[in-house]
C-alpha cells in the first residue's frame, strides 16, 4: 500500500507540474485597445486609428491593422513597426470616395480587437427660410446627412410623412420636433427610395412639404 501511495504522489506531483508548464506565464499575457477618430468622416477625409498594447514590448514587434466593408471578412490595410517598449500605436487611414460603412480591427500576436465601424457620408444642405423648405425636391445618393437649418424666427419641424398630400401620415422615419431658428436638425439616408418630409407646425402650408429622393 505505501508503495501504491507514494506511485500516485509521484504521478500527481508529474500532472501538476505539466499544468504549471502549460500554463501561460504573466509576462506572456496582454491586451490590446483600438479606436477610431472621428466615426463618421466626409470622403477623402482621415480617420485616426490609435490603441495600446500591454504589457511594455520587450523587443520591437509588428501590429497588423485589418479593415472590412462587410465586417466579416478582413485583409491587412496596413503593418506597424512597433519598437522595443512600446505601448501605444496610432496611425491613419484616408477615406475614399465610396459612400457607407467600414469596419476596423487591430491584431498583436493572438490578440484581435473588437471591429469599429467609420462610416463616410457626404454632406446635403435645406434651407428652412420664409416658411419654405429650399430645395423642394433633394436628390442624393445613399449614406448621405442632410442638415436641415431653420433661417426663419418661428419654430419649424422635419416630420418624415407617407406623401406630400397636406394630410400625410408621419411614418416616424424621422421627427425633429420644433427646430428654433439658427439651429439645425440632421438625418442620413442609408436606402434608395423617396422620402416625404413636412413642417408639423405649418402643415396646412404647401410650401412645408418636400421630399428627399435616395438613388
Amino acid at each position: 500500500m505505501p508503495r501504491v501511495l507514494a506511485v500516485a504522489a509521484i504521478a500527481g506531483a508529474l500532472a501538476l507540474a505539466l499544468l504549471v508548464a502549460a500554463a501561460p506565464s504573466p509576462a506572456a499575457a496582454g491586451s490590446l485597445s483600438l479606436r477610431t477618430s472621428p466615426s463618421s468622416v466626409s470622403p477623402l477625409e482621415t480617420v485616426t486609428l490609435a490603441g495600446k498594447v500591454s504589457p511594455k514590448l520587450k523587443k520591437p514587434a509588428k501590429l497588423t491593422l485589418q479593415s472590412s466593408l462587410d465586417g466579416t471578412a478582413f485583409t491587412t490595410l496596413k503593418k506597424l513597426s512597433l519598437p522595443k517598449g512600446a505601448t501605444k500605436y496610432k496611425s491613419t487611414w484616408v477615406a475614399g470616395t465610396s459612400l457607407g460603412p467600414i469596419y476596423f480591427r487591430a491584431k498583436f500576436g493572438g490578440l484581435t480587437t473588437n471591429r469599429l465601424m467609420v462610416t463616410v457620408v457626404e454632406r446635403a444642405a435645406v434651407e428652412i427660410a420664409s416658411q419654405a423648405f429650399s430645395p423642394k425636391t433633394l436628390r442624393i445618393r445613399p449614406w448621405t446627412t442632410v442638415v436641415w437649418t431653420n433661417n426663419d424666427s418661428t419654430n419649424h419641424t422635419v416630420t418624415a410623412v407617407e406623401s406630400l398630400d397636406l394630410n400625410a401620415t408621419p411614418t416616424g422615419l424621422f421627427d425633429s420636433r420644433p427646430i428654433a431658428g439658427g439651429h439645425a436638425f440632421r438625418f442620413t439616408f442609408t436606402t434608395p427610395g423617396a422620402f416625404f418630409y413636412e413642417c408639423r407646425v405649418h402643415s396646412l402650408a404647401a410650401a412645408m412639404h418636400a421630399e428627399v429622393v435616395v438613388q
